[in-house]
Formats: structure tokens, C-alpha cells, sequence
């Protein structure tokens, strides 16, 4: 297995601020009388439907299924519910309630409010 690369230690960060138009100056200022520099980029924003149109609940059960080393047979058995349940709810075609989010997230280690349809 690979070793992580280590990054240099270093005093100085990247700091993102989202903020109202109204209050860019005020922010502005209040950076730059702590000696931050400042640099100012429009930018904008998508939603995460907007740029992935045909996501689902199913491929975040299938790509934390694949984290975990775990066929949909393993996963199914330990969930209690059939493979072909667990394949339709992988492509969108049966929805994920509530408890049965719960029942994967314990399984695949997740938040299970990602695996609501």
C-alpha cells in the first residue's frame, strides 16, 4: 500500500468567505487590518442536482458498498432484504425509506441521511 504523502508544515492557509454583497467591504476591511491579503473571486455556485442530473440515492449505497469490500449478495444478506432489492435500490428503480437508510448506514459506517431517495 501506498504511504500518504505528507504536506509541509506551514503558518500560512486558504481561507473561503461566503458572505452577503452588503457586508463584502466590511469583511474586506476587517481581513485586511489583520494583515490578510485579499483576493476577491465571483463565482458561480451550482447545486449538486445541477451537475449531477441522474444522481441517486443508489449510487451512494453502491459507492460506499465498493468502500467497504462488499458484494451486493454480502450486503444484501446482512441487511435482510434480497439481492435484486438491493440491485433495484442501487439503480434508482425502488426507493430507500427512512429505516432502511438506517440499516445501511450501520452496515456501510455512513451518515444514513445520505442514502435517502
Amino acid at each position: 500500500m501506498l504511504e500518504r504523502m505528507q504536506k509541509p508544515h506551514t503558518n500560512t492557509v486558504f481561507l473561503g468567505v461566503i458572505c452577503e454583497q452588503a457586508m463584502v467591504a466590511e469583511v474586506k476591511a476587517t481581513l485586511e487590518a489583520k494583515g490578510c491579503t485579499i483576493r476577491q473571486e465571483e463565482k458561480e455556485w451550482y447545486t449538486i442536482e445541477e451537475v449531477f442530473p441522474n444522481l441517486h440515492a443508489g449510487d451512494s449505497i453502491r459507492g460506499l458498498r465498493y468502500r467497504e469490500n462488499m458484494t451486493q449478495k454480502q450486503l444484501a444478506e446482512q441487511v435482510g432484504i434480497s439481492v435484486q432489492n438491493l440491485s433495484n435500490m442501487e439503480h434508482g428503480r425502488r426507493p430507500i425509506g427512512k429505516d432502511m437508510a438506517k440499516r445501511f448506514a450501520k452496515i456501510l459506517n455512513a451518515d444514513w441521511r445520505l442514502l435517502l431517495s
